[in-house]
């Protein structure tokens, strides 16, 4: 399946959620571990109503994604990994910084995600329909499994 496909069906699987949330954005960038490679990454967020006033709030969200495989010689990070998440996510008074912090089950275990159950973490930036972000995923080796080397991503995208 190609990564368009993919994009399209996580877009699909996020739509029904998004019909009741006020944010829904769609992301996709680059991701890469302790090893050299880089590989693509695609991410469905919805989040939750917040008031209009200018004051820090604390929102609901909800995550699906995708990271593609890659091979090196070292690491074992030769199998997709679909993601799904959910969480609280900060937004600060101005509306444009927030950051997030989700638990996540994954598909498979690799060298970079090396447990069923992981820590997302993003900081952003967003202005109008604009969204831009880092996003570290890890076990913190916390909840057990191999060598846990993460992933970190550089998302851009759209807000709805």
């Amino acid at each position: 399946m190609s990564s368009l496909h993919k994009f399209s069906l996580l877009a699909l699987l996020a739509f029904p959620l998004a019909s009741h949330a006020t944010g829904f954005d769609l992301t996709a960038g680059p991701s890469v571990t302790s090893s050299e490679r880089t590989t693509a990454s695609v991410f469905a967020s919805v989040f939750g109503e917040r008031p209009e006033d200018n004051r820090i709030h604390l929102e609901p969200i909800g995550t699906v994604g995708w990271i593609d495989s890659r091979n090196t010689r070292k690491d074992d990070l030769d199998h997709e990994v679909f993601v799904a998440g959910g969480g609280v996510r900060v937004l600060a008074a101005n509306h444009h910084w927030f950051v997030s912090e989700q638990l996540a089950a994954t598909s498979t275990r690799t060298d970079a995600l090396s447990s069923r159950f992981e820590f997302m973490t993003s900081a952003g930036w967003q202005d109008g329909h604009f969204i831009v972000m880092l996003r570290h995923i890890s076990n913190a080796h916390l909840l057990g499994g191999g060598k846990n080397l993460g992933e970190t991503m550089l998302l851009g995208g759209v807000k709805f």
